[in-house]
């Protein structure tokens, strides 16, 4: 979140090089992220029966290559701009509670969203039938994907722009102040750490009960069924690959505030440099679509059979070429 990444009292000019390599790197993930987003997007629209109406799963998959989509084209771009230049360009008031307002949302949607398909996995991996009915489904599985969608953008609308406060906006200042909410230090840290602990807790709690009950089950399950056991994996590695992503990028902010909070309140004034782990946040959305293409094994073998397909065709086309040479 920008809380946290434009909060650094560094002097920029003292830490040029950290800026310079979170600029680049970004800017080379970007453009091949837009395109393997927009990639998948096509797969699902002319897929959309087989890899939407029938698979449950695929549901969070797609809600997060959407936010990615979002992510990556309406607010990663100011991002790679302020790192690049060391100010955000634009500090009008009306850009800066927007923009404040689109990061938010987009972060904690993706977090509630891998957090709830966490859980939801635990259902679709040992307990499927239980989304059998149509109540049960829309209790278990619709609204949980729903709430994730509306709770972050109504939670941070009401903050940002109805909170009893007033934002001050200083023309000195290289970046844009922060939401007027942020001052009250209860408020503040009940939002972080309801909106960015609790989800980054769940995802790994749920993944581990999940790796665990795998063990358990994999010997009862491995001679009679081997079937259900070959889908199972499927399921937990896919949910691995997008848990690992969201855990390597938010989990070290998220222990050092958590030592911050309870065992060394003046973490961050003391070590200023730690503020720079925070920038690991901003590659999960951008390597998301990277991370779907694995959880989609459909489109996996779509490419496989169309690469096959055009080394055949280059292999014939070779053999022709080489015959009539002779």
């Amino acid at each position: 979140m920008m809380e946290d990444d434009h909060s650094t009292i560094v002097d920029t000019k003292d830490n040029g090089s950290v800026y310079i390599i979170t600029f680049i790197l970004l800017l080379i993930i970007e453009i091949p992220s837009i395109l393997c987003t927009i990639f998948i997007l096509i797969f699902f629209f002319f897929n959309w029966h087989l890899i939407m109406i029938k698979v449950f799963h695929n549901h969070a998959i797609f809600l997060l290559i959407i936010i990615s989509l979002l992510y990556i084209t309406l607010d990663l771009p100011f991002i790679i701009s302020y790192y690049h230049l060391h100010y955000d360009r634009f500090r009008t008031r009306s850009f800066c509670l927007w923009w404040y307002w689109l990061d938010y949302t987009l972060v904690l949607i993706s977090l509630f969203l891998t957090a709830t398909a966490s859980i939801q996995r635990h259902i679709l991996v040992f307990n499927a039938r239980w989304l059998h009915g149509t109540r049960k489904r829309w209790i278990l599985h619709y609204i949980p994907l729903i709430f994730c969608i509306f709770y972050p953008s109504l939670f941070y609308f009401i903050l940002i722009f109805f909170y009893s406060c007033v934002t001050s906006f200083d023309d000195d200042t290289l970046s844009c102040p922060f939401p007027c909410y942020s001052n009250d230090f209860v408020l503040f840290y009940i939002d972080w750490m309801f909106n960015v602990i609790f989800p980054v807790v769940v995802i790994v709690i749920a993944n581990i009960a999940l790796i665990c009950r795998a063990i358990y089950s994999i010997e009862k399950f491995r001679r009679p069924r081997s079937r259900i056991w070959k889908k199972r994996r499927k399921l937990i590695l896919q949910l691995l690959a997008f848990s690992s992503l969201y855990v390597i990028g938010w989990g070290p902010s998220t222990v050092i505030s958590i030592i911050d909070m309870l065992f060394l309140p003046n973490l961050y004034e003391n070590t200023p440099d730690l503020y720079y782990i925070n920038n690991s946040s901003y590659f999960v959305c951008p390597l998301q679509p990277f991370i779907c293409l694995f959880a989609l094994p459909e489109l996996v073998k779509l490419i496989k059979s169309k690469v096959k397909r055009r080394s055949a065709v280059a292999i014939i086309a070779a053999t022709a070429l080489g015959d009539a040479n002779r």
